[in-house]
């Protein structure tokens, strides 16, 4: 099987501290990223936080949360409710008191 090579850019002190890290692991650049490949072919989907290009989640994962966010139940009317957006987000930076009145 013929093998390829991969080419990622990053700054150079980035480049020297992670791989301090792979020794300190006992591994190199090459095996990791040929372990992420693995991993992403394997499970298509990235091992850490952040879901492909712009932190975009799958449709299936969106409805699951919204559904967690809707069998929540909140004790007390919340001191939001009835405000648009953009009140909302003057309260919380601190200029609320026209949104309140």
């Amino acid at each position: 099987m013929a093998e390829a090579m991969v080419t990622a850019r990053m700054t150079a002190e980035k480049k020297q501290a992670g791989n301090r890290v792979f020794e300190e692991l006992g591994t190199n650049a090459s095996q990791v990223v040929n372990r992420l490949y693995d991993y992403v072919i394997e499970n298509r989907a990235l091992p850490f936080e952040g879901r492909g290009a712009a932190g975009r989640h799958t449709a299936e994962e969106l409805a699951e949360a919204a559904a967690l966010v809707d069998s929540l139940r909140m004790s007390e009317p919340s001191r939001f409710a009835g405000l648009s957006l953009k009140d909302v987000k003057r309260v919380r930076l601190g200029d609320g008191r026209k949104a309140l009145v």
